[in-house]
């Protein structure tokens, strides 16, 4: 409380207290003795009563005083822990008393110390301390802008200051001038803060970054940083505009797929999204680059990932390799022609010591290229030739740096054999001899050289395939029999398609693998009277004698499979597609030019509509050959879509004419095409490999349908599945089918597996285990169409089967062909005999079964009954059996 507040309380006290009294004292008496003894006492009680006040507002007063001095504390405690924590030097200025403008210190934090490694009180203490430890770059700036703070009040400004140790501290340096009610200077604050480690690193980042100028821009190597999300060049240096033909500004506006061949695009997407992470260093491989005014040229790239406007970038480094690439091809051909010849080849240095050998040098000796490395070609002497001759060897190549003549020489074995040998002297740019090479040829062996020789000229030698002069001959004497005898023969071309990229990206070696696996399936796929050509690079021809273009379509189907199975190449799984043109003699040419000129436009035109397809020269049979094509794709994804259904055709017994049993048939329904029969997409199947997986997916389908039954309570019968040929043959089919049982709770008696006769018959002796494997399971098994294929009587008794199946053909003879009557009367007989049960497929009429009841055919399927159904309908048959 303030004295004036106190003064008025005691003066309106007072006042008061006067006016008041008086008063009451002229109500209380008029006389004047007693009135001047109340006055006083009225006396006495103002003096007690004003001390008592002015106690009072002291004490309050004193109170007031307190708090605020107590707060004032808390708040210097707390200023106090503020500087000790901040890393920041905060100070105060004020106005010097004498000289206008200047400033002296008035306050420095403590922490002053720890940033200049001066005391506080120095500060405090010499006014010009701050100005003198000044850098001296710096000082015409920093006080030209003190001097405008005057005018602004406010002042950010940064600067370096000498530490105690002799080195500079960056500062940042941020003021405020504080004015009286009359506009004077008051005070000015501010605070230090340390930027030294953010300096240097902005002066580490700019030195790096004029590096990288220099190293960009003077590089005499191509190079330049590309967008990793857009592939959008964002800088080049003037090398790659020197080296590419474009300008900076087209650069810029083009990416870098721009300077790639079409065919390297999707290789370059592949390549690029493995340099997402920033700092991957490395190489990108070797790629072929185009200029601007369409020539190419090989480079090998190295780049470095980096953030580059914020976003993800890469810096790329191209080094034109065309010299080394085409040196190094040169050199793998020599190496090839090395390596590959029939020759034996030695080379020898100046003193006449072996340094080289080749393949071929270690099959005639029988030494290998360690045993002989560092000896001279006197360890094959066989002592022969005399002294003379050798003298006379060495005086000519020494004269003319060249001898040719025949030699005997002895191999490791011992043996003497006669070589024709030549032998140059290798010298250098002065005429300095530095090797010999030496050429030689096993002359005994001259005949099967000669053989050699024919097989080069009428065979490739990369895929030991019929070349075009073989081809010609071939051609020669098959189309002569095809127009003497009237009969079809097809010549297809089949071209890779995409196979220049192989090379282009793995190398010659890896195509040159995969020309010749190829070779191998397409061989696979053919019948020996055909006749597989390469004409060269990624071109074949088929001669197909005895085929009609109507045959184009299932054989395309297994050629174009056979292209389409991954190859394993340089650690890789490469997938190919080909491109097929057909033609027809003499529909498309009398001769082999007149069908290669039908056959390669065929291909042509198949390129341009798409490629992995077939074309066919004949417009007739194109379209049905295009139709089996688009089935053959179509049915691998048949399974997976669930198009496919099982029908059910019922077997009855041939006496009482109850259903004793199912057999499962396979049907396509295809969401476009309707039901395709069996026939229609089943040799396809077989064609491409798919019938495995069909099969597998028959007999899942079949057991599930009868557990289904089952669980409804209808008294099931064996099911009958057939098994092809390669699922036959697979090695995990008895597992495959213990485990379909397992997996629909079902007895194995329930399940039946026909094999056609010709499938049992193919390798007997396998067969006998396979059927013994799966009768170990309890299923049954059956033969099935038999009497159309070559039985050998003594394997089939071997054969642990159940049924017989007297194929539909002979059935369909009954009462009209004696042959076919006493076929079927056998097979009942002879099954009879072997203990075998019969099934005779494809009762149509009541006289067909009249005969088999007659002569004891136990079960009957066909028309006659019941035509194959789907389950639905099946489920009511048996139904009725149940009831």
């Amino acid at each position: 409380m303030s004295a004036r507040r106190i003064v008025l309380y005691f003066l309106a006290f007072g006042i008061l207290w006067i006016l008041g009294s008086d008063r009451l004292l002229a109500l209380i008496t008029s006389d004047v003795a007693t009135l001047s003894a109340l006055q006083s006492v009225k006396g006495l009680a103002f003096v007690g009563l004003s001390a008592l006040l002015i106690l009072f507002l002291g004490r309050l007063a004193e109170r007031r005083h307190q708090r605020l001095q107590d707060e004032t504390n808390r708040q210097r405690e707390r200023l106090a822990h503020i500087l000790e924590v901040t890393p920041a030097v905060l100070y105060t200025l004020k106005p010097h008393p004498t000289e206008a403008g200047r400033w002296e210190v008035d306050f420095v934090s403590q922490n002053v110390e720890d940033m200049t490694g001066h005391p506080p009180d120095v500060w405090r203490t010499r006014q010009d301390f701050w100005q003198r430890h000044l850098h001296p770059e710096d000082l015409p700036r920093v006080l030209e802008a003190q001097a405008r703070l005057a005018g602004c009040d406010t002042l950010h400004h940064e600067y370096r200051i000498c530490h105690a140790d002799g080195s500079y501290r960056w500062v940042d340096d941020r003021l405020r001038l504080l004015r009286d009610a009359d506009g004077r200077p008051l005070m000015l604050t501010g605070a230090w803060l340390d930027i030294t480690d953010r300096k240097r690193a902005e002066q580490a980042i700019q030195a790096s970054e004029n590096r990288y100028h220099e190293l960009f821009e003077v590089n005499p190597l191509p190079m330049w940083v590309f967008d990793l999300g857009t592939l959008r060049f964002m800088a080049v240096n003037e090398a790659a505009v020197a080296k590419y033909g474009y300008s900076r500004e087209e650069f810029l506006a083009m990416t870098i797929e721009d300077i790639r061949p079409p065919e390297d695009v999707e290789r370059l997407r592949h390549t690029v999204s493995g340099h997402r992470q920033i700092g991957g260093y490395g190489s990108s491989g070797e790629w072929q680059h185009v200029r601007k005014d369409g020539t190419r040229f090989w480079v090998e790239i190295t780049g470095h990932t980096l953030l580059r406007d914020g976003r993800p970038a890469r810096l790329v480094l191209a080094q034109d390799i065309t010299d080394r690439r085409q040196a190094e091809e040169r050199s793998r051909l020599i190496s090839q022609v090395f390596e590959a010849t029939e020759e034996g080849i030695f080379i020898t240095d100046a003193q006449n010591r072996f340094v080289s050998v080749n393949r071929a040098f270690s099959r005639i000796t029988g030494y290998s290229p360690q045993e002989v490395l560092g000896q001279t070609p006197a360890l094959l002497k066989s002592e022969r030739q005399n002294r003379a001759f050798y003298a006379e060897l060495w005086k000519q190549l020494n004269t003319e740096g060249r001898w040719e003549g025949e030699i005997w020489n002895r191999n490791k074995s011992g043996e003497v054999y006669p070589e024709w040998l030549a032998v140059n002297a290798i010298k250098d740019e002065q005429g300095r001899l530095q090797q010999y090479l030496g050429i030689f040829t096993e002359t005994s062996s001259r005949k099967s050289a000669e053989e050699r020789i024919l097989r080069l000229a009428n065979h490739d030698s990369l895929t030991d395939l019929p070349n075009r002069a073989l081809l010609v001959d071939r051609a020669r004497v098959v189309l002569a029999t095809a127009r003497h005898q009237h009969t079809p023969v097809v010549l297809m071309h089949l071209n890779l398609d995409h196979f220049s990229a192989i090379n282009e990206s793995l190398g010659h070696e890896a195509g040159d693998q995969v020309l010749r696996e190829l070779a191998l399936r397409l061989t696979r796929c053919l019948e020996p009277e055909d006749t597989l050509c390469r004409l060269g690079g990624d071109d074949f021809i088929l001669l197909l004698p005895d085929t009609g273009v109507g045959d184009v379509a299932q054989i395309s189907v297994r050629l174009m499979d056979a292209v389409a199975r991954p190859f394993a190449v340089a650690g890789q799984d490469l997938r190919l597609s080909a491109s097929i043109g057909a033609a027809e003699f003499p529909e498309n040419g009398s001769d082999l030019t007149e069908l290669s000129r039908a056959a390669e436009s065929a291909v042509h035109l198949a390129k341009r509509e798409g490629r992995n397809t077939v074309r066919v020269a004949s417009r007739r049979l194109q379209e049905q050959v295009q139709e089996t094509l688009a089935l053959a794709r179509e049915l691998r994804w048949a399974v997976e879509r669930g198009e496919l259904v099982l029908h059910y055709q019922a077997q009855m017994d041939a006496r009482s004419e109850r259903v004793v049993g199912l057999e499962a048939l396979v049907r396509w329904q295809h969401p476009q095409r309707g039901l395709v029969p069996p026939g229609r997409f089943i040799p396809i199947a077989e064609e491409t490999g798919l019938i495995r997986e069909i099969g597998r997916w028959v007999l899942d389908e079949a057991l599930r349908q009868t557990a289904a039954w089952r669980a409804t309570g209808l008294c099931v019968v064996p099911v009958a599945i057939n098994l092809s040929v390669s699922q036959f043959r697979d090695p995990g089919l008895p597992e495959e089918v213990a485990q379909a049982l397992r997996r629909h709770d079902l007895p194995a008696h329930l399940l039946e597996l026909e094999l056609t006769e010709s499938v049992a018959m193919e390798d007997s002796d396998f067969t006998i285990a396979r059927i013994a494997s799966l009768k170990q399971l309890g299923v049954t098994l059956s033969i099935d169409d038999f009497g159309t294929g070559y039985s050998s009587l003594s394997y089939l008794k071997r054969f642990t089967v159940d049924k017989l199946k007297i194929d539909q053909s002979f059935v369909r003879g009954l009462a009209q062909s004696p042959q076919d009557e006493a076929i079927v009367a056998t097979v009942i007989n002879l099954a009879r005999s072997l203990g075998l049960h019969t099934v005779a497929e494809g009762v149509e009429t009541a006289e067909q079964l009249e005969f088999l009841r007659r002569h004891g055919c136990n079960e009957i399927q066909g028309y006659h009954f019941h035509r194959p159904a789907p389950a639905e309908a099946v489920a009511g048959l048996l139904s009725s059996e149940t009831l």
